[in-house]
């Protein structure tokens, strides 16, 4: 019943596809207009093009890089897409009141998901730029790659030590528990013990390993893989958030489109491309002017990988596993000061 429960939860890919489109026009309803469509837009190319026809940077301005990439920066409030309340410890018995049971946190995660990634959205320098219906169309194409990208940034960003010879693990900064680089058995285990605290009841590691394995076991091993690629390149903040943008605004041109008609899909799409362009120039100089820096090259081909583990993530529907295994879940607030004072 437990591990029936922990697959309730639901998201675009799952059995409720719809739910990013519909939560994202509630909260997008009184935004701003869009800003006119421009006729003379490039043509749209796919990343890995962008990537090549970008080498040449001398023409952008470096302070304007600057200002586009430390805007990034502050609106992008990783803490609080990693910190889910559905993934928080319940409190003692107590202390409980009305807080929801650990089964229909688990089953909203999606839902608290879909929130941190629209209000992220509503913040972007290029917000007012597109209409919703295209935030809305590109965020339901990329937010599982949004979610694994915050993850393995997190991980990385809490390592305490990277050894390209060694096990790569990081001691969070919450808790002693440790996330492999490298294994991802560890990360099974590290999986089945916090799972048991926010469910607030033991699920056996023999249980998992029978049962819960076969469906979380690939996400696990593909997520273990894509932690250790990542930490290999040595993603600065400044370079995270631009591989950010840049993922978001990855168009899938073989996707439905949710448009009037195929001028529009022509257009939005033109214009999609041109100012993923900005991003890629932004990341580019970045990357030049920090000599320890990952290369673009690197990046243009790890982001096909992160695609990979995204159809693995949409595929198993467990969507807090990322969450769980870079990230020691936290009790409720107030009831560390509760167990303090009794």
């Amino acid at each position: 019943m437990i591990l029936e429960a922990v697959r309730e939860d639901r998201m675009p890919g799952g059995r409720n596809g719809s739910v990013v489109c519909n939560l994202y026009k509630l909260r997008c309803r009184k935004l701003r207009d869009r800003a006119a469509v421009r006729d003379s837009l490039s043509a749209c190319e796919n990343i890995t093009d962008d990537g090549r026809r970008l080498m040449d940077c001398g023409d952008y301005p470096v302070s304007k890089n600057k200002n586009l990439i430390q805007e990034l920066i502050e609106i992008d409030q990783i803490e609080k897409l990693i910190d889910l309340r559905g993934l928080r410890i319940l409190p003692m018995e107590e202390y409980c009141e009305e807080l929801a049971p650990a089964c229909q946190r688990l089953s909203r995660i999606g839902d608290e998901i879909v929130e941190q990634l629209v209000e992220w959205t509503k913040m972007l320098p290029f917000y007012g730029e597109l209409p919703v219906e295209v935030h809305t169309h590109l965020l339901t194409q990329r937010w599982a790659e949004l979610v694994l990208l915050s993850a393995c940034f997190y991980s990385c960003s809490n390592a305490t030590f990277i050894n390209d010879e060694a096990d790569v693990s990081t001691t969070v900064v919450d808790g002693n528990e440790e996330v492999s680089f490298l294994d991802s058995a560890v990360n099974i285990r590290l999986l089945q013990r916090r799972l048991s605290a926010v469910m607030g009841k033991a699920i056996p590691l023999e249980h998992v390993i029978k049962h819960f394995f076969r469906e979380a076991g690939p996400l696990v091993e593909k997520f273990t893989a894509l932690l250790y690629s990542f930490s290999k390149m040595r993603i600065t903040t400044e370079a995270y958030v631009c591989i950010k943008a840049i993922t978001l605004l990855h168009y899938n041109k073989n996707s439905d489109w949710i448009g009037g008609n195929q001028l529009d899909r022509s257009l939005f799409i033109r214009k999609v491309t041109l100012i993923q362009d900005q991003f890629v120039k932004a990341l580019q100089i970045h990357l030049i002017q920090n000599e320890e820096a990952a290369r673009l090259s690197d990046i243009l081909t790890w982001l096909p990988m992160l695609h990979s583990a995204s159809s693995v993530l949409l595929h198993s529907k467990m969507f807090y596993v990322p969450f769980l295994i870079c990230k020691n879940p936290h009790r409720f607030a107030g009831q560390d000061e509760r167990l303090q004072s009794a």
